[in-house]
């Protein structure tokens, strides 16, 4: 019986470790293709910034190697095909650098808060039929929803941006900020917020907020 076994079990062995070298060589192929594709990107994109008299701050990496990381995480999708990411942008002018920093993180946050309450309400929106709520409750979480920037805003904790650029404009300064966020993260903070400030209205459970948020 072993004898009338064996070939048939390394035929098996032979096309597992085949398919897996191929799948694993797949794989580093498009990684690379991703990384190709990111640092061409980002190459045009510091160019266009550096033109309009914009650099890297002083300790940071040069602009290219800021927007190679920024494009990479941009450029990944999920098992769907959507995109990983959030990307956000905000600038502030300010006669001090310390203000226009910090008024360019501020309106970063706030651009941020904005595009995960569209991008949750949205969600939200094409998740209504496939989620056991009452008539009414839904409705309560869309109005919920649509004025949650600030309370997300608060959530999101300490950010650090993906690129920071700065240049001068006459006697003021400007600083640009960008941020990358996980959207996973971003559908977690706002069930948190969901879970927190519904409770006594609605009590939603686990299971319908992950079911809302496809979580």
């Amino acid at each position: 019986m072993k004898n009338i076994f064996r070939p048939v079990l390394f035929t098996i062995l032979f096309f597992f470790i085949a398919g897996s070298l191929v799948a694993q060589s797949t794989f580093k192929e498009a990684k690379k293709n991703l990384k190709q594709k990111a640092i061409k990107e980002a190459r045009k994109e510091a160019k266009k910034w550096e033109k309009k008299g914009f650099s890297n701050l002083p300790g940071d990496p040069p602009l290219d190697k800021q927007f190679e990381v920024s494009m990479i995480k941009q450029f990944m999708l999920d098992e769907k095909g959507d995109p990983l990411y959030i990307v956000t942008n905000g600038s502030a002018i300010a006669g001090s650098e310390g203000v226009a920093a910090a008024n360019a993180m501020d309106n970063s946050r706030a651009a941020l808060a904005g595009q995960i309450q569209s991008e949750v309400s949205a969600l939200v929106s094409n998740n209504k039929a496939n989620t056991q709520y009452e008539d009414g409750q839904v409705e309560t979480i869309d109005e919920f929803l649509s004025n949650s920037k600030t309370l997300i805003q608060k959530e999101l904790g300490a950010l650090k941006p993906a690129i920071r650029m700065y240049r001068s404009v006459d006697t003021n300064v400007e600083f640009r900020y960008s941020i990358i966020y996980s959207i996973e993260t971003a559908k977690n903070v706002t069930k948190k917020i969901l879970k927190d400030e519904l409770q006594e209205k609605l009590d939603p459970s686990d299971e319908q907020l992950n079911k809302l948020l496809d979580l």
